[in-house]
């Protein structure tokens, strides 16, 4: 008996269970857009950068000022996310957020060979992602003039709400149509499933199929 499944005869599966797999794909494309719209809160970011520079009393600035400058990148990177920086941010702004859970949203990114440092900060709301990270880069720069003896660092971009208001999470696109492919293969999965699994034969091809013998002779129904 065979237990393959022939091209033609993979076709002939799918053009019979047609409706029932693109009603389950458009099922599971409809619950992925209602889980995306409905229970997955939005998430947004806000940004801002800061430039590493000389100190203010380097008159002229060398090769050396700049490469002590890549240097200190990786330092000022964790003091921005130490607590020194974001406890006093928690605090200055009433935040009802641990360190440990404030840290879980920021985000310092440094470009290679650079001077200038990004810091996202990622939340459900984003005037209140604004305000943090908008707080995060002013404490930084208090904090490191103290720490360091230094003032060299200067905020190039300061966030606002005109920037990229739109949620960087969840997508819709990616998430419904992951939905319509889980669909679809689920839909193939139980027709191909129910088609291998059901040996009933009703004419000759599924007695030539199942057999694999070749049909003699048939008997034609006799209707009472």
């Amino acid at each position: 008996m065979r237990e393959s499944i022939n091209l033609e005869k993979a076709l002939e599966i799918i053009k019979k269970n047609m409706t029932s797999i693109i009603v389950l794909t458009l099922i599971m494309g409809i619950i992925a857009a209602l889980i995306t719209f409905f229970l997955i809160p939005p998430r947004y970011q806000a940004q801002t950068q800061i430039l590493v520079s000389e100190s203010e009393e380097t008159e002229n600035t060398s090769d050396q000022d700049i490469e002590t400058s890549l240097q200190l990148i990786g330092t000022y990177s964790d003091i921005l996310q130490s607590p020194i920086v974001l406890e006093n941010v928690i605090n200055n702004l009433e935040l009802d957020k641990s360190f440990s859970s404030l840290s879980e949203q920021i985000t310092v990114v440094n470009q290679e060979q650079s001077q200038v440092l990004t810091v996202t900060v990622t939340d459900e709301s984003m005037e209140e992602a604004q305000r943090i990270v908008n707080e995060i880069v002013n404490v930084f720069q208090e904090q490191v003039t103290s720490i360091m003896n230094v003032d060299n660092v200067s905020i190039l971009s300061p966030s606002n709400l005109e920037a990229d208001t739109d949620p960087v999470s969840p997508n819709p696109l990616i998430n419904i149509t992951v939905g319509i492919a889980l669909g679809l293969i689920l839909g193939l999965t139980l027709a191909f499933s129910r088609a291998y699994f059901d040996k009933s034969v009703r004419d000759e091809e599924d007695a030539e199929y199942y057999l694999d013998m070749p049909v003699v002779g048939s008997i034609a129904r006799i209707e009472e």
